[in-house]
């Protein structure tokens, strides 16, 4: 219930006092106001195919059998760039149809389209993307493999509403399983999807576009920067996903059947800064709270992670509104480990100390005093190790994905003058 209030209430407040626009890069040209749009939507997918795992029989022998794959329902938010040739999208699983051994993650993906999306035109598209693929079989580990997927398909837009059809290919769509503690076997996902789509397009920047062309924009942005107003605080919120990206030595020899950790599921990214106009530069205070785990065979290991970071990065670009940046970051990290054998605690450690990350990400940012902007950032804190009793270590490293974040400056939403 969490991730589906999480996931309708964000794109819910950006509409709130929002107007919604369709095919603004049609109608006004490829102008840097109508480079982006937002969209929330809604996807249907399958897989069509089975996969294949091993039983064991009465008699202790292991054999071949087959599963069936899932169907999903899953909520999409993202946005349209670049005037209608590509979309960046980010989709959480919210229904699963029956109980099954084989379920999809976050997704996360981009789309390109070589004919801009168009009022009543059906447009092909060809994708790629990243998608948490996790099987789990009785009492076993929960494998999670992060694979790389192709897509194609079609997308139609009516009025502000686009229908996708689209396929998908997953890459190597096989792992090993512990099928118990001594036996493993290669375990294969079906590799192909279906999916059915719905999103809704809206717009947050195009009221600003005649400011912009009268020349308007560049007076105030010249008066309040030369007075230095366009400094001040900034307050960002937005969810966020981790996915763990290595195994200690410790883990591939002693717990193997274990697996890796997957990802942290979603929370929330919270923060407060201070943003400085020239020379385009962020300070950014960061809190971040994750948890993960792997159970099997009676056997349970506990991650959790909590970090306060500092970041400072650089605003290197402007494309149209399209705004990279790069920086690094200080964090200090909580980090604790807990093992339990049936139940009972055997093993735990912490780690309390600072550890140092980068930063990178983008806005979307048509002007330079808005009160608000979306930025997207991933963030990489590597070497996050816990020393454990038994001499060895617990690795938990992170790359962190925040998709969709609102950025607001609270000293910009009161008129400058």
């Amino acid at each position: 219930m969490n991730l589906i209030k999480t996931a309708f209430l964000f794109p819910g407040l950006l509409l709130l006092n929002q107007s919604a626009f369709a095919q603004l890069y049609i109608d006004g040209g490829k102008t840097r106001h109508r480079f982006a749009q937002m969209h929330v939507g809604l996807e249907l997918k399958t897989f069509p195919f089975q996969g294949q795992n091993q039983s064991q029989t009465t008699n202790g022998q292991w054999i071949d059998s087959n599963f069936s794959g899932p169907s999903e329902a899953k909520i999409i938010m993202g946005g349209t760039h670049f005037w209608g040739h590509a979309d960046f999208y980010i989709s959480f699983p919210i229904l699963r149809a029956g109980k099954n051994q084989f379920s999809t993650g976050v997704e996360t993906a981009a789309r390109i389209y070589p004919w801009k999306i168009r009022k009543n035109k059906i447009r092909p598209f060809a994708g790629y993307g990243h998608l948490p693929m996790r099987f789990k079989q009785g009492d076993g580990p929960k494998a999670v493999r992060q694979k790389l997927f192709l897509s194609a398909g079609f997308s139609f837009q009516k009025g502000n509403h686009i229908f996708d059809l689209n396929a998908s290919y997953i890459t190597r769509p096989s792992l090993d399983y512990y099928y118990a503690r001594n036996h493993i076997a290669k375990t294969q996902m079906s590799p192909v999807s279906i999916g059915i789509g719905y999103r809704y397009l809206f717009d947050t920047t195009v009221s600003a576009e005649e400011n912009w062309q009268s020349g308007r924009t560049k007076t105030i942005t010249d008066t309040l920067a030369s007075r230095k107003r366009l400094n001040g605080f900034t307050i960002s919120v937005g969810p966020s996903v981790a996915f763990h990206l290595n195994r200690s030595d410790r883990m591939k020899n002693e717990f193997a059947y274990l697996d890796r950790p997957g990802s942290s599921g979603v929370f929330v990214d919270a923060g407060v800064g201070y943003y400085w106009h020239k020379p385009d530069l962020q300070v950014n205070l960061a809190y971040r709270s994750t948890k993960a785990g792997q159970s099997a065979y009676e056997y349970s290991q506990s991650l959790r992670r909590s970090s306060l970071a500092i970041e400072s990065y650089v605003f290197f670009a402007d494309y149209h509104g399209f705004a990279p940046f790069a920086g690094l970051a200080a964090g200090y990290e909580w980090l604790n480990v807990s093992e339990k054998f049936n139940g009972e605690e055997v093993s735990s450690a912490q780690f309390r100390g600072i550890k140092p990350g980068l930063v990178f990400g983008w806005d979307i940012r048509p002007n330079r005093i808005q009160s608000f902007y979306l930025r997207t950032n991933l963030r990489w804190f590597p070497n996050l190790k816990v020393n454990m009793a038994d001499g060895g270590q617990v690795n938990l490293d992170q790359l962190e994905v925040n998709f969709i974040q609102l950025v607001v400056f609270p000293g910009r939403m009161f008129p400058q003058f």
